[in-house]
């Protein structure tokens, strides 16, 4: 009996480990393509991303994932691959302006996409996919619509199966997108934002910068998206606790998400987050003291996984202290490690040495004081 053939289309998109490329692989896949990942090691300062693309790549199951090295440090000429500094702006929601920073790699996206055409040829593809993008990008002019169509001529004149009559497709889902709607695109694909990494020069452990073009263009955008969820305040405690069991306390019993009386005082403030009325995230403050007038704790902030990355917890964090402006008090929290790039971003800074709680984990002591104080 003759096997089936397998009649699945396969693209090669370049992986970077990026949101972008991270939602054109998910929109290939919805088109009905598998998709065979490619991230290139070329020296870049934020090896970060190469760990991204491999979560990225194992988190939307990609038929294949080939991680392979260009040095092009040995041309130089940018300061992703040199000794220059990355730029970086004195606030988060500063400008990113058009012109061609020195971030930019020269002919990266002609020689990245040479390699995937390569690839594609050989792995008998017609389809390549890239994350590039003309409306919200640091002014790189291989990001343009004009060089897009250009490779895409080259790649049908400088392959066998062009000449041969069958066309290679490159395929620029997001390139007149802006960020926002790139990330709702990424949410309606249900793409792992939060596994991905949009950031030139990252910290040690591998958390963004929030200062870079790259980080500042995500940020941004993410506040403008966040935006198009409900916020809630003021809320029964009891609205909290599902979101809070999901996240904080998987594998625990129901009841160590209701943190007794002081859940149900007046003075204790919760908040919810909510979108197509499904309830994503959720934050409490309660009225404790600490030394320096941190008069209010933050407990039990959470956000669901699939909406993590989106800027829903900057959301949550800055309704809480907007609530502190109004209460004229500072706030605090014990924060898990994993979030603590959070805080710091919204103003917390890190106090004291790290601490155990048992059954959940390590921890730090955060605090945040507004300025009137």
């Amino acid at each position: 009996m003759e096997r089936a053939k397998d009649t699945r289309k396969c693209a090669v998109v370049l992986l970077s480990g990026g949101l972008d490329s991270a939602t054109v692989t998910a929109w290939l896949q919805r088109e009905g393509y598998d998709v065979i990942g490619l991230t290139i090691d070329y020296g870049q300062k934020h090896r970060a991303e190469l760990q991204a693309a491999i979560a990225v790549a194992t988190a939307l199951e990609v038929k294949e994932h080939l991680i392979m090295r260009l040095d092009l440090r040995a041309m130089g000429g940018s300061a992703l691959t040199s000794d220059l500094e990355v730029p970086k702006a004195g606030d988060a929601l500063a400008e990113v302006t058009a012109d061609i920073p020195v971030t930019y790699v020269p002919a990266r996206n002609t020689i990245f996409l040479s390699l995937a055409l390569g690839l594609a040829e050989a792995r008998g593809s017609h389809d390549l996919g890239i994350g590039v993008n003309a409306l919200d990008y640091s002014g790189y002019p291989d990001c343009r619509p004009e060089f897009v169509e250009k490779f895409g001529e080259l790649a049908n004149l400088a392959t066998r199966e062009g000449v041969e009559g069958r066309p290679m497709h490159v395929h620029t889902p997001l390139l007149n997108l802006s960020k926002v709607e790139i990330l709702r695109l990424a949410q309606e694909l249900h793409v792992p934002v939060h596994q991905t990494l949009s950031c030139y020069d990252p910290n040690a452990n591998g958390s963004p910068c929030k200062l870079c073009d790259a980080c500042r263009l995500r940020i941004q955008a993410e506040k403008e998206f966040a935006k198009e969820a409900v916020m809630h305040t003021h809320v029964d405690a009891q609205r909290t606790w599902h979101v809070r069991h999901r996240n904080l306390r998987q594998g625990q019993a129901f009841e160590t998400v209701d943190y007794g009386e002081v859940d149900r005082i007046g003075s204790t403030i919760h908040m919810v987050l909510t979108m197509d009325n499904k309830e994503i995230g959720c934050a409490t403050i309660m009225k404790e003291e600490r030394e320096g007038g941190f008069g209010y704790r933050i407990r039990g902030m959470a956000v669901d996984e699939p909406y993590r990355g989106y800027g829903f917890g900057r959301r949550l964090m800055e309704a809480c202290q907007d609530l502190a402006n109004e209460l004229q008090t500072g706030l605090w929290c014990n924060a898990r490690n994993v979030a603590i790039a959070s805080y710091v971003a919204c103003g917390f800074a890190k106090v004291g040495e790290e601490f155990d709680i048992p059954n959940i984990g390590p921890h730090f002591v955060l605090e945040w004081s507004p300025s009137a104080l």
